[in-house]
């Protein structure tokens, strides 16, 4: 499988003997399946993807990364090979020798133009000898579902299927959700606007806040209106109404630690793509371990009450108290799905433990800041 760099240590290799043998004695197929490991939001799938990932030998080549990365990545090869005939090859290839094995955290197909090309894509990476482990909020079958164009994207849903092993987490347990906590950072109800702008004061130690510029990929750049000692203020328009994405976001907290975010509103229908937007930056949030101060219309639980899957979309029109909360239901699987994962990630990002290691990693951050 090449899964050794060729510049490993022998004794290094030594070590590896274990893991070597333990995949080589798969010999009932031509190739290492991988695994798809999918459930609800907090039940540890990428928790046991990075133990299984921290584990294996430094020298092999492996990659681990978030999904939205993997593919603004792929976007961005693929723009520098777009005058050969067939660029997805290409770039298949060169990501074949940077890692045979590849971890993606939240498989989560919400763009029609990574859905056209999933398919080929892996298919040769597949081919390549890639191994896949993932993880992911929804079953193989439901990805993608209701999209633009679904028909094309089925023949990859199969092909993950054959060259994976699905495999379901059925707790109901949301562990994020379990620890206190911490107030001061989410502000809901009236005056909380000013709170808010009063915490940003005090977390960048009074100095004066300046606007800045964030470059994003392909020359994209980012207007920051005001910043401060590593910290972002927006308000929730300029971030989520505006034609921003996941490179807008990774670009942000690349030079960010910390977000304030003023005028979160309830989600519905009227304001659905800002709704999708606003998943998006949580989980970009999320997995650079940043942090979020904000001021929201709810908290976090109330703030998507009126997005629901298809299945829930009777339930939730019934118990609405007038016609206009009714039409303001948004049923949308794909959001009714991913408002979970996003409400979990929330209630944990301004817990206790999660702005203690935030803290901590403030004072790493500073450290290099002052040694740049």
């Amino acid at each position: 499988m090449e899964l050794e760099d060729a510049g490993s240590h022998p004794t290094e290799r030594q070590r590896n003997w274990f893991w070597t043998s333990f995949l080589s004695k798969n010999k009932s197929t031509s190739f290492i399946r991988g695994l798809y490991l999918y459930g609800g939001v907090g039940t540890g799938k990428t928790m046991l993807m990075d133990l299984f990932y921290d584990e294996l030998p430094k020298s092999w080549k492996k990659r681990r990364t978030h999904f939205h990365d993997f593919m603004l990545n792929v976007h961005s090869r693929l723009q520098k090979q777009r005058n050969l005939s067939d660029p997805l090859r290409i770039v298949a290839e060169d990501l074949s020798k940077e890692a045979v094995l590849l971890c993606l955290d939240e498989f989560m197909v919400t763009d029609v133009a990574d859905a056209l090309i999933l398919n080929r894509l892996f298919g040769h990476l597949f081919q390549r000898g890639i191994v896949l482990v993932t993880t992911s909020n929804r079953a193989p079958d439901k990805l993608y579902e209701g999209g633009l164009q679904r028909d094309l994207f089925l023949p990859f849903i199969a092909l993950l299927k054959d060259r994976c092993i699905i495999h379901e987490i059925g707790s109901s347990v949301d562990y994020r959700k379990l620890s206190s906590n911490e107030g001061g950072f989410y502000f809901c109800g009236e005056g909380a606007g000013d709170l808010l702008k009063e915490k940003f004061r005090v977390i960048t130690d009074g100095n004066l806040a300046k606007p800045a510029v964030v470059e994003v990929v392909m020359g994209r750049k980012l207007q920051v209106p005001f910043s401060a000692n590593g910290c972002a203020f927006f308000q929730f328009h300029e971030l989520c109404e505006m034609p921003l994405g996941a490179a807008d976001y990774i670009g942000l907290f690349k030079k960010f630690h910390t977000l304030a975010l003023e005028g979160i509103p309830s989600f519905g229908s009227h304001n659905r793509v800002a709704a999708y937007r606003f998943v998006t930056l949580i989980d970009v949030m999320y997995e650079n371990r940043a942090r979020l101060l904000c001021s929201a219309e709810d908290e976090p639980t109330g703030l998507f009450k009126r997005c629901v899957t298809i299945a829930d979309a009777p339930k939730a029109r019934s118990s609405r108290a007038s016609k206009s909360e009714d039409a303001d239901v948004c049923v949308d699987n794909e959001l009714g799905f991913a408002k979970e994962r996003t409400i979990s990630r929330l209630t944990e990002m301004i817990s206790r433990p999660y702005l203690e290691e935030h803290a901590t990693k403030i004072a790493h951050w500073s450290q290099q800041y002052q040694h740049s």
